[in-house]
């Protein structure tokens, strides 16, 4: 039940004092730093294409659309408020309502491989409207 997931998860990482807060201005870099390393150095279709893909590809298209993604109000940060720093962060769209970013790099090509692979299950099978997925 839900009680005991959420017990279970406090008690995996019990040194963490954890509190999700909504996405503000304020937490553009530290957001930043948290995604361009995340996905620079761990994302499993962004190996193939190195070393054509630079840090700030991923810099580049998150200060493109930081406003919009604040103003959706469905993205946040996880704060360890025993250092209070981030640790963590999730960024979400309506999936109906993505913004449009201008990619120049060699992200062009992951960016149109999802929309190949998300397209048709959004477009056929997800909810239509805004506000729904």
């Amino acid at each position: 039940d839900a009680v005991q997931l959420e017990e279970e998860t406090l008690n995996a990482c019990p040194h963490l004092k954890m509190e999700a807060v909504p996405l503000q201005l304020e937490h553009r870099q530290d957001v930043i730093d948290i995604i361009v390393s995340s996905f620079y150095n761990k994302a499993d279709l962004e190996q193939w294409l190195k070393p054509g893909v630079l840090r700030t590809d991923y810099s580049d298209i998150l200060n493109d659309i930081w406003s919009v993604l604040v103003d959706c109000e469905l993205s946040f940060v996880i704060y360890d408020r025993n250092t209070e720093r981030i640790i963590g962060t999730a960024l979400n769209f309506d999936a109906r309502c993505e913004p449009e970013v201008d990619i120049k790099s060699k992200l062009l090509i992951i960016f149109e491989f999802l929309e190949f692979c998300e397209g048709p299950i959004r477009d056929n099978y997800l909810p239509k409207g805004f506000n729904q997925i």
